[in-house]
């Protein structure tokens, strides 16, 4: 069985998913338009919650299974976290709340003044029974589907065309597919650090558990603590500097845990200090090797930092996440039409969606 898919592979799954979810969706939704509500949300948006992940699931394995591909490599779901990567997973979740949410508020408050009205499906949290039934259909259920399809399958494909290509435009195309204007920043931001987390612990689960915290935290805010909002509107011009804190609180907090994670993560990983890099192929000389001695932890984390503002800084962690990974590199010549015409597609859903919100 293939244990590897190109970019424009991993696109036609994508547009499959979208394509079989929102189809299954529009045909249940016919089905049940005069079911009522639950819990005062629709019938039809509890039920199209758990169709949709369904859908994105059926999608990747009738795929995998046609095309014979090993869907348990490729989407890195036969590693599990290890204990102190649990540890750090909670926090690399609040962490990006803390850089994103006040750009997605900076967002929302755009497209209020320009006449957008919308909103995300959310039932009244009448009793607790309630509040558990949204964990299991609106954040535990999306969190093992998204990720098995998006940063499992379809993000590996996007990535053999550069790893950055594939974190960006996989955290793109995670974004535009909720067609929810108010979510594309936030869910922009927490599918490029997903990707990261992917390539740094080589184990899809790492990526589920932060997605699951993420809507968990979200829905409990929603539920138990709807005073923030609240907050968050008496600040007023306050907004500015208490989001700008929590971006830059976030940022530093992000970058020290993804560090520490690669580090739990790769234990036997020397202290690189030499690679010579050709199209397909790097070539690593560790410190160990070379009979050097590693500097502490802190040491390393203070140079980590300071290769944050060098190009080679910058080529070294490019190295290192694609070595740790055995990512493969198909380079720029590999066909690129589904991935465009992929792009194209979702711009247009989301954009449609957009325009609803105006009128």
């Amino acid at each position: 069985m293939r244990k590897m898919i190109g970019a424009s592979e991993s696109s036609s799954i994508y547009l499959w998913g979208i394509c079989s979810s929102s189809i299954l969706a529009t045909l249940f939704s016919l089905f049940l338009v005069s079911t009522g509500t639950f819990s005062g949300m629709s019938v039809t948006s509890w039920v199209c919650y758990v169709i949709m992940q369904i859908a994105f699931i059926l999608t990747v394995v009738v795929y995998s299974t046609v095309r014979k591909l090993d869907i348990g490599y490729i989407c890195r779901l036969k590693k599990a976290p290890k204990p102190l990567q649990i540890v750090l997973l909670p926090f690399i979740a609040v962490a990006t709340i803390m850089i994103f949410l006040p750009f997605a508020n900076l967002w929302t408050s755009f497209l209020s003044l320009i006449g957008y009205s919308g909103s995300v499906a959310t039932p009244q949290f009448d009793n607790v029974g309630v509040y558990f039934l949204a964990l299991v259909i609106m954040a535990l259920i999306p969190a093992f589907g998204e990720e098995f399809f998006m940063r499992g399958t379809v993000f590996p494909g996007l990535s053999t065309r550069g790893t950055w290509f594939g974190i960006l435009m996989s955290g793109l195309f995670f974004s535009l597919m909720h067609a929810n204007p108010y979510q594309t920043v936030h869910q922009f931001g927490l599918g490029v650090v997903l990707a990261i987390v992917l390539l740094i612990t080589g184990s899809l689960w790492c990526g589920v558990i932060i997605h699951f915290l993420n809507n968990f935290i979200s829905l409990t805010i929603t539920a138990y603590i709807p005073e923030i909002d609240m907050w968050y509107i008496k600040l007023g011009y306050w907004n500015w500097l208490t989001g700008a804190a929590s971006v830059i609180v976030g940022v530093v907090l992000l970058v020290i845990l993804l560090f520490f994670l690669y580090k739990v993560s790769n234990k036997d990983s020397g202290s690189y200090s030499n690679s010579v890099s050709g199209d397909g192929y790097t070539l690593y000389v560790s410190s160990e090797q070379m009979g050097v001695k590693k500097p502490n932890i802190f040491v390393q984390l203070g140079r980590f930092i300071k290769s944050l503002f060098t190009k080679s800084g910058w080529r070294k962690i490019t190295n290192s996440l694609e070595s740790g990974n055995n990512m493969q590199y198909l380079g720029k010549s590999q066909p690129m039409t589904a991935v465009w015409i992929a792009l194209g597609l979702v711009i247009v859903y989301w954009f449609i969606n957009f325009i609803i919100g105006l009128i």
